[in-house]
């Protein structure tokens, strides 16, 4: 523990950790279950002082706790007054050094207004088309401060380049696409992306590049990291509803790499946030007919919808309804009609009648099995008493 700061439920933590259980996507204490928000922490003065006090020496010269922000002071100034037409490297790269190995440098360092600096030049790499490795080392620098979203959003929205920074970022995620090139770069972009999009009106989202979705598909693909799938999946959920936007995401294979996603997590696994997303992210994608046709033509689609069905959150199940009722629709073909019968999900949607989910939902599931009694009641996977005994 470096920068200690105390919950209004009285529980200490590192800022730089419980910022990054914000910015992960939590709004409660990880120890009281109490709502929490980035702007209630307090900095906790008298513990900070006792640390450092105890904390020895290194490499036996006696640690003063100014050092760090001094260092991280002359690397700001450093970047700060650099010229925007040549962003240099080196001192990106020492200011990534510095913010990494102390988190009083890094505060210091936010404070002095490094980040916007560091997202302007990678703005202008891009626009300029400077090595890969320019944008790759402001990309570092952003990672090295750890800006959580509270902390991130305000910035974006203030600044008149936020569509460069979008084409910027697309441009990183398009040129590292390869699995494994450049992650923690990835991880970064995708990351911009979430806290942008999060925000951003209609107007911006229709400008959205086609690019851009299959970049961001291919974080989800590759799984880069927890949080950059996450990120991704969130990127796609704020997209979708605008414009085209659905048709370019199934167009980069969204629907597929959701599916496969899901598939690949155990049915009791833990990645309960990464569940809820993805079936999110499914239930917009079949609000049109191109993405009910990929759940359908996907081998495991209606098959994965129905395993989380009742068993993740209500979240998750009025999301899986949604999709299996858009799958199910009164253009369903027999073919995918017998398969949802075969895989189960007639069953789980008579289970949700039983179940206690909300009304919305269960009249959803309700509709779906009236449209389509006559076909299932003669099914061999279907109990005709459930059919008849909720209908």
């Amino acid at each position: 523990m470096q920068d200690p700061v105390t919950a209004p439920t009285g529980i200490t933590y590192d800022r730089r950790a419980i910022e990054r259980w914000l910015a992960a996507g939590h709004a409660t204490c990880p120890v009281t279950g109490q709502p929490l928000a980035l702007a209630d922490l307090t900095p906790n003065h008298t513990l900070r002082r006792l640390i450092q006090s105890w904390r020895p020496p290194v490499g036996g010269v006696e640690h003063r706790p100014d050092d760090g922000v001094a260092a991280a002071d002359v690397v700001a100034k450093k970047l700060l007054c650099a010229s925007s037409s040549s962003p240099p490297v080196d001192v990106i790269r020492e200011a990534a050094d510095a913010a990494s190995r102390s988190d009083v440098a890094r505060r210091s360092m936010v404070d002095a207004g490094v980040l916007r600096r560091v997202l302007r030049l990678a703005v202008s790499s891009a626009k300029t088309k400077s090595s890969l490795q320019n944008v790759e080392a402001c990309l570092d620098l952003v990672r090295a401060l750890a800006v959580s979203g509270d902390e991130l959003r305000p910035l974006l929205v203030a600044d008149h380049h936020v569509h460069e920074l979008v084409d910027a970022l697309t441009d990183v995620l398009v040129a590292l696409v390869e699995p494994g090139a450049g992650d923690p770069a990835r991880a970064t972009a995708v990351k911009l992306l979430d806290s942008v999009t999060e925000f951003a009106g209609a107007p911006f989202m229709e400008r959205l590049r086609p690019e851009l979705f299959t970049a961001v598909t291919a974080v989800v693909r590759d799984r880069v990291s927890p949080g950059a799938t996450r990120s991704a999946l969130r990127v796609l959920l704020h997209a979708c509803p605008v414009g085209r936007n659905r048709a370019l995401a199934v167009e980069a294979g969204a629907a597929h790499e959701a599916i496969e996603l899901d598939l690949d997590a155990p049915p009791a696994s833990g990645v309960r946030r990464e569940t809820e997303l993805a079936m999110a992210v499914l239930a917009e994608l079949c609000a049109c007919a191109d993405g009910r046709a990929a759940v359908a033509a996907h081998p495991a689609g209606v098959a994965v919808v129905a395993r989380r069905l009742l068993r993740v959150s209500s979240a998750t199940d009025a999301c899986a309804v949604r999709v299996l009722a858009a799958v199910g629709g009164r253009a369903a073909s027999p073919e995918v009609l017998r398969e949802m019968a075969r895989v189960g999900a007639v069953g789980k949607l008579c289970c949700v009648l039983q179940a206690d989910c909300d009304v919305a939902v269960k009249e959803a599931a309700r509709a779906v099995l009236r449209l389509h009694s006559a076909v299932w009641s003669g099914s061999p996977c279907v109990s005709a008493y459930l059919l008849s005994r909720y209908l």
